[in-house]
């Protein structure tokens, strides 16, 4: 595919595109994968579903991040979607240190799975893409473990934090489903 032809104005500078899309709300995941000198992983709020038939993810992650290489080159990854109570360990995640220093954890198939997520996720490396200054990582997911509690999420810099009722009542009144039934 060739790339777009340029458009005929000012181009979108990194910090107001950074801002434009911080508008946009997302969950929070790590994503894991284990290397010779032991697990690694990393903050990223850049994962979406992509297919059911076969089940895929994706996740994108910048080519500057330490855990590029660890992720580009491994078999596979593990996902934790973190709950709304894990903000420290989104941050914790997301710095340069030994990240897995005193974190609770239990093995994945190919990543550890962080403990008080409130979903696992295994996935086995399906594609790697490029995407400027990102590498967008298809996982083919293989294994998947839901548990109780509310997703942590992420707008504007800053986590959400929604009180137990506004997420039950907003749950129980969304209609079920309805991106399945839009007329697109």
């Amino acid at each position: 595919m060739a790339a777009p032809a340029p458009l005929d104005r000012d181009p979108i500078s990194p910090p107001q595109f950074r801002h434009a899309l911080g508008q946009f709300a997302s969950g929070v995941t790590v994503i894991t994968t284990t290397t010779p000198a032991g697990p690694v992983g990393a903050t990223v709020s850049a994962f979406c579903s992509l297919s059911l038939e076969p089940p895929l993810v994706l996740a994108c992650l910048g080519r500057d991040r330490s855990m590029h290489r660890a992720l580009t080159s491994a078999p596979g990854f593990g996902v934790s979607i973190l709950a709304s109570d894990q903000g420290v360990l989104a941050r914790d995640f997301a710095r340069p240190a030994d990240r897995f220093a005193g974190v609770a954890h239990s093995p994945g198939r190919y990543g550890p799975h962080l403990d008080g997520a409130i979903v696992h996720l295994d996935c086995a490396l399906y594609e790697i893409r490029a995407g400027g200054d990102h590498v967008i990582v298809l996982g083919l997911v293989d294994a998947v473990a839901v548990h109780a509690g509310e997703p942590l999420l992420y707008a504007q810099g800053a986590f959400l934090d929604l009180p137990a009722p506004d997420w039950e009542r907003a749950a129980a009144s969304a209609p079920q489903e309805w991106l399945l039934s839009a007329p697109w």
